[in-house]
């Protein structure tokens, strides 16, 4: 067909600027593409109902700047016919359950008495007190899920039980010192584990054993503290390096992509560690390790990686978690040299519900390597040294 001409036997009509081809279509009028809604009847969407479950990093029971989402916990709805549906918590901390009147395959699909209770994963306490909700739910044609909660839920915040654990030669005596001054005694199991309920704050920490104490301060934050193994000899510690530094690998990149972490950021050379944005992944554990800023690094493939240096450095300490909650349980297993030398190790259990900070007291090292038992991606973030001059 020639560019301007109609189809045989067509009949083009022009009027006030609109054009029809009279057979195969007609005017439409303002009523019929700009429809009112017949808002007295169901319209057949959906919707979701939500509760919104978050880190309470400053323990205060109320979600405020600085709390994040917690990603992975079991949230149960209770249904009318005494029925319950459990859901995650996704990526963004809400437990979402879809609700129609007349989608019935859907979780909230009748009017009446619905509840909802959060369940804290083990190590973690609820710290809003209200880990059971509960509201009334009614038929409201023309919403979008043609029903309407009569009363919303309120975020749930979550915290991590804080504790100082650790290994100490079997038989060592451990003592505790809080922030407000009281002592506390922890006792030490046969093989030279201990573990000790504390709060926020520093604390002082003393192992003796054969006549000799170790004494170290630790700072507890917002999770659970376990220490690098002590020594067992006593005596003064060798003096810290100079300059102090933490690295959260959030200045490598800005998109929502994965980096290798490069040799000379933070003026240390990295191995098989690669840095990327949080949510990169649906790896809840990423997300509930994160602790400063957005993005986070692990053992690339789950194999070993490495720091290190030519000149020697103290590593101090990090955060760590697991990637994927079908790990929880993992072990972390860090090992440090002295040139060919090897001079510590430990082993500590990660969690992808959220970190624990591995307090190191390890003096002049040249190379730590990070690496999982059964390879495993183990998250990191606040990865923290010192230097000298």
């Amino acid at each position: 067909m020639k560019r301007g001409l109609s189809p045989p036997g067509a009949v083009v009509v022009a009027a006030a600027g609109l054009a029809m081809v009279c057979g195969s279509a007609r005017a439409g009028s303002t009523a019929d593409y700009y429809p009112r809604r017949a808002w007295d009847a169901f319209n057949g969407g959906q919707m979701n109902t939500s509760i919104l479950v978050f880190r309470d990093r400053n323990r205060n029971g109320i979600y405020d700047l600085g709390d994040r989402p917690m990603s992975h916990v079991a949230v149960e709805l209770g249904k009318p016919n005494g029925d319950t549906i459990m859901r995650w918590s996704n990526v963004s901390g809400f437990a979402n359950f879809r609700m129609s009147v007349l989608q019935r395959n859907l979780e909230v699909v009748d009017p009446g008495y619905y509840s909802f209770r959060a369940v804290p994963p083990p190590g973690f306490s609820v710290t809003t007190a209200n880990a059971f909700q509960e509201s009334d739910y009614a038929a409201s044609p023309g919403a979008p899920g043609d029903m309407t909660a009569q009363r919303t839920t309120h975020p749930v915040g979550l915290a991590a039980d804080l504790t100082i654990s650790g290994a100490a030669a079997p038989g060592a005596r451990i003592s505790l010192t809080g922030p407000d001054g009281a002592g506390a005694a922890a006792k030490v199991d046969p093989d030279g584990r201990f573990s000790a309920p504390v709060t926020s704050g520093e604390w002082l920490v003393e192992v003796s054993a054969d006549g000799a104490t170790e004494r170290r301060k630790i700072v507890v934050g917002e999770a659970p503290v376990v220490v690098s193994a002590f020594s067992g000899k006593g005596g003064l510690a060798e003096e810290p390096l100079p300059r102090e530094h933490v690295v959260g690998f959030d200045d490598l990149l800005t998109t929502s992509g994965v980096f290798e972490i490069p040799s000379g950021y933070g003026g240390l050379n990295w191995y098989n560690l690669v840095a990327m944005h949080q949510r990169f992944t649906d790896g809840p554990g990423y997300i509930n390790t994160t602790t400063s800023g957005e993005f986070i690094a692990y053992n690339s493939s789950g194999h070993p990686g490495q720091v290190f240096s030519d000149k020697p450095f103290d590593f101090t300490g990090a955060y760590f978690g697991v990637g994927w909650n079908d790990a929880e349980g993992e072990t972390l297993v860090l090992k440090a040299w002295r040139g060919d030398q090897p001079a510590y190790e430990d082993q500590l259990v990660l969690s992808a519900s959220g970190p624990v900070y591995f307090a190191a007291d390890y003096t002049r090292i040249t190379r730590l390597e990070i690496r999982t038992q059964h390879s495993w991606q183990a998250a990191m973030d606040d990865f923290a040294y010192r230097t000298g001059p």
